[in-house]
């Protein structure tokens, strides 16, 4: 069992760190030496094409939960994760002002924005395919045949977690919304059981974030300090039960209790 358990868990951070690592060297050299030309984007894609490659075929698919669920469970999926992750935003945008959150350092300003738009597309695109083939393919199938989904999950959001203090010191604020994206990937993994989902609502958000950091980067914008946010606190709490309720429809589809239907219909059907 602990033989087991160390092995999914090494797979899932092997598959992770390597093209990630790969990434943030060529990023790096490519921002530093010829930042009017995007070649690291060219290039990661042609290794994340080869990648993907591999993780499709055959065993690596199976154990990776590479497989489309059906339409009804997509579109399911993307709005019980969607609203699980916009809640998630929302909860962060209420406490930031007491978070402390440093301001970039980076000098961002002599890099031209098409090359600024092409890594935060590629860097995100990295990010979404590598953490979710790796964390919740690899690692969270893995432990899930040896302790089941609910410490699988949990396991798999706290090393997916712990994996972002790579970053630094300025990723600590940011560290307990790792922790509940990581539930929620995880979440919408096994009840879809397909990476595709959370791969897809974990793309657009790394989107938003880079994004935002680059901005902050460029615009030079201050740490922050100050108190809660009342607006986006009760954005969260609505945002959070209409997450739980459009979970539950989830799960209920996974199981099969309740047929396909629209989207308004399901909400309706699951709150009364």
């Amino acid at each position: 069992m602990i033989k087991n358990s160390f092995r999914a868990i090494f797979l899932g951070l092997a598959v992770t760190v390597v093209p990630t690592v790969l990434w943030a060297v060529m990023a790096a050299i490519n921002l530093k030496q010829t930042p009017s030309v995007p070649w690291a984007v060219a290039a990661m894609g042609i290794v994340l094409w080869i990648y993907w490659r591999c993780v499709s075929a055959g065993q690596a698919r199976r154990l990776s939960s590479m497989g489309s669920p059906t339409p009804a469970v997509w579109r399911a999926s993307l709005l019980a994760g969607g609203v699980a992750i916009a809640s998630v935003w929302a909860l962060f945008a209420s406490l930031r002002g007491l978070l402390h959150i440093q301001a970039p350092s980076d000098d961002m300003s002599r890099i031209p924005i098409t090359t600024v738009i092409a890594a935060v597309l590629m860097g995100a695109a990295v990010a979404a395919i590598t953490e979710e083939v790796g964390f919740r393919g690899f690692m969270q199938q893995g432990l899930k045949r040896v302790h089941g989904p609910k410490i699988a999950i949990g396991v798999t959001a706290l090393l997916f977690t712990l994996a972002h203090l790579t970053h630094g010191a300025a990723i600590l604020p940011f560290l307990p919304f790792f922790f509940a994206a990581g539930l929620i990937y995880g979440l919408l993994t096994y009840f879809t059981g397909s990476i595709l989902p959370a791969m897809t609502l974990h793309f657009i958000g790394d989107v938003m974030l880079f994004a935002t950091r680059y901005a902050a980067a460029r615009q030079g914008v201050a740490a922050t300090a100050g108190a809660i946010s009342i607006g986006p606190a009760i954005d969260f709490v609505i945002l959070a039960v209409l997450s739980v309720i459009a979970f539950r429809f989830l799960a209920r589809q996974k199981n099969g209790t309740l047929p396909p239907t629209s989207l308004f219909a399901t909400l309706m059907s699951i709150s009364i």
